[in-house]
């Protein structure tokens, strides 16, 4: 019995000391990752396909039968003004949900103010380099009569002004199209996942400059007439995309 009693106290002994022994702290990940994830909206309400709901500043009564568009070369900037680089080329389809993503993998922690990216291809992979991915001319996003892609696609209908239905299409690419975008955001990113979340709003793309559907309401990029209305949609590129949260 002895012999037991004292195996027992030794036991508890151990038992008493490992239970003393530190824990050591998980460290915190000093990355993560972050889903940028845009939503196609219309003064908060998500757009709806095929129906004449949405006015451009013109009072051009329009719908959506289709909205695709590159995103490219996204810059998170932090606080401080370091950035980090995504090198990516998405496509963007309003009604495609495995097409709405732009995925950052091992961001560094810290306070990200702002995002830059452009809509488009730049020159380097739009006439040269693997067009695989979302590059991939399955896509429908590529001129196979012309090396290069298709920045961004809208295709619908609208009213015109003695109210009848009229097609309307806008393709805008080349070169000289490409748009720089850079808008604030709020991220923190501190060793967590996160999933941000980005608003495209399709009437704005029309407003300022004003681009009139009842006379602008087909083009190619691909005419010396092009020249203008391709000129405005750059510069309307800058009022589209607006930070709404993140999770």
């Amino acid at each position: 019995m002895k012999h037991l009693f004292y195996l027992l106290m030794a036991s508890c002994f151990v038992l008493i000391a490992s239970c003393k022994q530190p824990i050591a702290p998980v460290p915190t990940p000093t990355t993560a990752n972050v889903n940028i994830h845009f939503n196609h909206k219309v003064n908060g309400t998500t757009i709806l396909q095929d129906t004449l709901l949405y006015s451009n500043a013109s009072g051009n009564l329009f719908s959506v039968h289709l909205l695709k568009y590159y995103v490219s070369n996204i810059i998170l900037v932090k606080d401080d003004g370091t950035e980090f680089k995504l090198n990516n080329y998405d496509l963007i389809n309003a009604f495609d949900a495995n097409y709405s993503n732009a995925n950052a993998s091992n961001v560094p922690n810290g306070s990200y103010t702002s995002m830059k990216f452009f809509i488009g291809v730049d020159s380097l992979r739009n006439h040269t380099g693997a067009q695989d991915g979302d590059l991939d001319p399955a896509n429908n996003m590529f001129w196979s009569w012309s090396t290069g892609y298709v920045f961004f696609k809208h295709e619908g209908s609208f009213k015109d002004s003695s109210n009848n239905i009229q097609p309307l299409l806008f393709h805008l690419g080349n070169d000289r199209s490409l748009s720089a975008i850079q808008i604030p955001v709020s991220l923190i990113v501190n060793g967590e996942d996160k999933f941000m979340n980005i608003n495209f709003d399709i009437t704005k793309m029309y407003n300022a400059p004003l681009i009139n559907f009842n006379f602008d309401n087909n083009h190619m990029s691909t005419s010396v007439a092009d020249s203008i209305w391709i000129n405005n949609m750059i510069a309307n590129t800058n009022d589209v995309f607006s930070f709404e949260s993140v999770q």
